[in-house]
């Protein structure tokens, strides 16, 4: 009797320092969830991050400790942190996708590497032709590229 074998899924689990890279890409994205989840147990984090914005020049290699150390506390919260931001970004572009489409053309924007899947609502200056090559380097960290082409316009 023949077995069938299943597939063995390729999912990406992002680094925290590739998730904080992700963030620094997009200061944007930090400052809207900033104002609309002030409640977060993240929050004195968040605004710390965007106050100082002193981790946005990428010239030597951020670790988590120097962060935590900075911002005195310990690694495991701050790296619990620094995922729930980037979790929580992605939630509220889902839920109120009008605060991420400013100026431009408001897109939905489907990326897909692998098992991966992620939708983000944004704006564009100009929409992207079939087969051209998009860079969106905040979406790393959920689907684990950040360049892709364009299969559908």
């Amino acid at each position: 009797m023949p077995r069938t074998k299943e597939r063995r899924k390729i999912d990406h689990t992002p680094s925290t320092p590739e998730i904080l890279i992700c963030l620094n890409c997009m200061p944007l994205y930090k400052r809207i969830l900033a104002d609309h989840r002030a409640g977060k147990l993240y929050s004195d984090f968040l605004k710390w991050l965007i106050e100082k914005d002193l981790y946005k020049v990428l010239e030597e290699k951020i670790t988590i400790k120097k962060i935590a150390a900075d911002f005195k506390n310990d690694t495991a919260r701050v790296t619990k942190w620094i995922r729930e931001i980037c979790d929580d970004i992605f939630e509220l572009n889902y839920e109120k996708p009008e605060l991420f489409q400013k100026s431009g053309t408001k897109v939905d924007v489907d990326f897909r590497n692998y098992d991966d899947y992620c939708t983000f609502y944004t704006s564009l200056p100009v929409v992207p032709r079939e087969f051209e090559k998009v860079s969106f380097p905040f979406v790393k960290a959920k689907v684990g590229i950040e360049w892709f082409w364009v299969k559908n316009s």
